[in-house]
């Protein structure tokens, strides 16, 4: 790891005493290649990456295609910074950017919003598929004063190919191991001559699961994915334009596989008066599960009125007996007694239009979209039925309505820049809402908790250039929030017997236990900055922020007799942030070599922190004042922030590019108010959440062959990150190599072949912590995808 780290800062180090040097000098001479330059949305307008201020990662299609990205996810090996973590069933999609994340608590909104097509996601219908993309961008700090939808820490910004008025488009097919089938393609019709286009496009993946299920169901961490896209364009004239998408996504799988780690001498699975979650200890020899395997069938399993489908289980097994077990079977084994389920349907309707009126432009964005997800999760990796310690099962319906507004332009002979904005967003239930978290006892109620929350917003930003090449930047935000929730806990069932929620959202202002609990916040947050274009190779910005998160409200009603010690916490408050990034960004050579060289150096104060806390040694899941997935948020103290990102890009060759990324982040707690909780542990609440050091590097050769005409091209890229502290104990360091090799047009017939390989040395570290904590008595973590290759095949067609 020392190595690694003195490697980066070496690298950090030359970088700036290269773009010191270029500083110095009164004049740089332009190389006499370029590095390319990606066009970014950072400021709600379209500039390049090398000018705006503000830490940004982006990445055009060729880039998306070169480092493999299949999925979101795979941002995590290619921008370092920002980790993208699956939690609990794996379709939850945890965006984590510089120490911030979003606390896997009911509706709690995400630290980072990911946007599609410039329309904020939702956080259970964020993890969409990324084909046909034009770009992604990941943009770092507090946002507010330009982008709808507020954010504490940043935002990941996808932008889907728009249609053009000319024909053309791709269709690839992917296959590789573990049974992988992936085919793809979208084509462009122009239907009216440059007034009228269409573009379709689609993708399916399918692929086996790579960790065998020795239980009920089907294998675990499986793909199984349909998705189609259709957008339309009408631009009748040359200074109007409205663009309408339809995107849908469906996806039927396992889920990903929660794998028992470590098991505790003092959690509640062993409290004193609380029954095992297995009966005692008897003589145990690892592996002697594996043959009663094909005997399990527990899907229709009931303690009471059905006990007999799980006769092949050993009655006799232990906590310690199945981390035997599952040592023994090693991190891609596993064994389920239900079978897992996750389904999404994920799909929505953006219609955008821009009308260039001469002194300014009017911009609006109208979007709405609908989240399904049911999963079914074996959340203790624990190998039996009727003695899990957490099963788990979760129902969301949910769909959103939101519209931004944009007017800006420029004025004063452009020295003055500005953009006002308005933002509404409306979150309502579509269907059955809830959680049933069975916690050591085979039965419990369901937690139903139907939130409506709106959001509205005004912002403004305004940039002046004050001297050449010297900008003062001002923005400033307005934001409302209202929420409301209606929780019930009704029903004593098991995930097998009854797997929907037994109260929907009309029923649960009626029922008698039902309670409706409501709060609004009003926040306002802001942005000071001054950026110089010191020449046309040199530009340096410091920026002043502000960002803020809503709070919530931790569901049911907490009035039953053991739930009334958390009656303080039945709302929690929100969060803030306060920050200062100063950056570089620099083009330069050395001799007849370009580089680029970019560096963010940040200190954020982060006050009024989440955490989540499991209440089970609290309120037992069968109370019905459990919280919802028997946990709550709290807030709990302040941290500091501090760290810095950078990448240097250098074109070594006409045919050879390197490019190196570093990000370093160092967590300080500050203060830590503990409310007087029962089994709040001081010890795990504040501790880094996020790996210090991570680094990336990455080149790409064209080979100096062209066999047939077609073009070679060598990529590698190769990603590692340091180990650091999760709910379920210490995530250790990793690396991932990663290998492409392309053939491209070849014998200029628009085909392409590419061989792909990703997890080349097959390092079979968790990547992320699972649902469980300490005070379960065990941990479980999700495991990284071993090593996957395949072949690729694509034909490119048209302008």
């Amino acid at each position: 790891m020392l190595t690694r780290i003195i490697s980066s800062s070496t690298l950090v180090a030359l970088g700036i005493s290269v773009s010191a040097q270029a500083l110095s000098q009164e004049s740089t001479a332009p190389a006499a290649r370029m590095i390319e330059e990606v066009i970014v949305t950072a400021t709600r307008r379209e500039e390049g990456a090398q000018t705006v201020p503000v830490s940004v990662n982006a990445f055009s299609t060729q880039m998306l295609e070169d480092r493999n990205v299949r999925e979101l996810g795979d941002l995590t090996r290619i921008a370092p910074g920002i980790r993208f973590v699956h939690q609990g069933d794996g379709g939850n999609m945890n965006v984590v950017l510089r120490g911030l994340s979003r606390i896997p608590i009911g509706t709690a909104p995400s630290a980072v919003i990911n946007y599609f097509a410039d329309v904020p996601l939702s956080y259970k219908g964020s993890n969409i598929p990324t084909f046909d993309l034009a770009s992604i961008q990941v943009l770092k700090g507090p946002q507010g004063t330009l982008f709808g939808r507020n954010a504490l820490g940043g935002a990941v910004v996808i932008t889907p190919q728009a249609p053009s008025h000319h024909f053309g488009g791709y269709l690839k097919a992917s296959g590789g191991n573990h049974d992988f089938k992936d085919v793809e393609g979208a084509v462009n019709i122009p239907l009216v001559e440059d007034k009228v286009a269409l573009r379709v496009g689609g993708k399916v993946s399918r692929r086996d699961g790579y960790t065998k299920n020795l239980g009920v169901g089907d294998d675990m961490d499986d793909v199984h994915r349909d998705s189609y896209r259709v957008s339309l364009l009408i631009e009748p004239t040359a200074s109007f334009s409205n663009t309408t998408i339809y995107d849908y996504m469906e996806a039927r799988e396992a889920g990903a596989a929660s794998v028992l780690t470590k098991v505790l001498d003092d959690g509640l699975a062993r409290a004193p008066g609380i029954p095992l979650t297995t009966p005692p200890d008897l003589t145990f020899q690892p592996g002697s599960w594996l043959p009663l395997a094909p005997v399990w069938n527990c899907k229709d399993f009931d303690p009471v009125f059905n006990p007999a489908p799980c006769t092949g289980f050993r009655p006799d097994a232990d906590l310690d007996d199945a981390l035997i077990q599952q040592k023994a079977w090693g991190p891609y084994k596993t064994a389920s007694e239900y079978a897992p389920n996750l389904y999404r349907e994920l799909w929505g309707v953006t219609n955008r239009t821009e009308w260039d009126v001469g002194p300014f432009t009017l911009r609006n964005i109208l979007a709405y979209r609908e989240v399904h997800v049911d999963s079914d999760v074996n959340a203790d990796g624990l190998p039996w039925s009727p003695f899990g310690v957490i099963t788990a099962t979760m129902r969301t319906n949910t769909k959103q309505l939101s519209n931004e507004f944009h007017l800006f332009g420029e004025a004063l002979d452009d020295k003055l820049n500005y953009l006002i904005g308005a933002f509404y967003i409306d979150e309502e239930p579509d269907g059955p809402n809830g959680d049933l978290f069975p916690i050591i006892f085979p039965t419990a109620p369901w937690v139903h908790a139907y939130t409506e929350k709106t959001n509205k917003a005004a912002f403004a930003q305004v940039g002046y250039e004050v001297l050449g090449g010297v900008r003062l930047v001002a923005g400033y935000r307005y934001n409302e929030t209202d929420s409301e929730v209606c929780a019930v806990s009704a029903g004593n069932t098991t995930i097998v017997i009854d797997p929907q929620p037994p109260v929907s959202a009309g029923a649960c202002k009626t029922h008698p236990d039902g309670s409706t609990i409501q709060t609004t916040e009003y926040a306002s947050t802001w942005n000071l900055g001054i950026d110089w274009q010191i020449n046309d190779a040199l530009f340096a910005y410091v920026a002043r922020r502000k960002g803020y998160r809503e709070g919530g409200i931790n569901a049911p009603l907490f009035n039953t007799p053991a739930s009334a010690v958390l009656a303080p916490y039945q709302l929690y408050g929100p969060e803030e942030i306060k920050d200062i990034e100063v950056g570089l960004k620099s083009d330069f050579a050395l001799g007849d070599v370009p580089l680029r060289f970019n560096i963010a150096v940040y200190e954020s104060k982060y006050s009024n922190v989440l955490t989540a806390f499991n209440a089970s040694n609290v309120v037992p899941s069968t109370d019905l004042g459990s919280p919802q997935a028997s946990s709550l948020a709290i807030n709990i103290g302040e941290r500091t922030l501090r760290g810095f990102e950078s990448e240097l890009i250098a074109e070594i060759l006409d045919n050879l590019t390197i490019t190196h990324t570093v990000a370093y982040l160092h967590q300080q707690t500050d203060k830590e108010s503990l409310p007087p909780i029962p089994g709040l542990d001081a010890s795990t609440t504040l501790k880094q959440a996020t790996p210090q050091w991570a680094t990336a590097i990455a080149a790409r050769w064209l080979l100096p062959i062209q066999p047939l005409d077609g073009q070679v091209a060598f990529n590698i890229d190769y990603y590692w990150q340091d180990s650091y502290h999760v709910a379920t104990g210490e995530l250790p360091s990793y690396d991932l190599l990663n290998l492409r090799l392309d053939w491209s047009n070849i014998a200029n017939s628009g085909v392409d072949l590419g061989f792909f390989m990703r997890n080349v040395l097959d390092d079979d570290s968790p990547y992320a912590g699972g649902a469980t904590t300490d005070s379960l008595g065990l941990y479980t973590m999700f495991y990284q995808e071993p090593r996957m290759y395949g072949l690729e095949v694509s034909y490119r067609f048209g302008n």
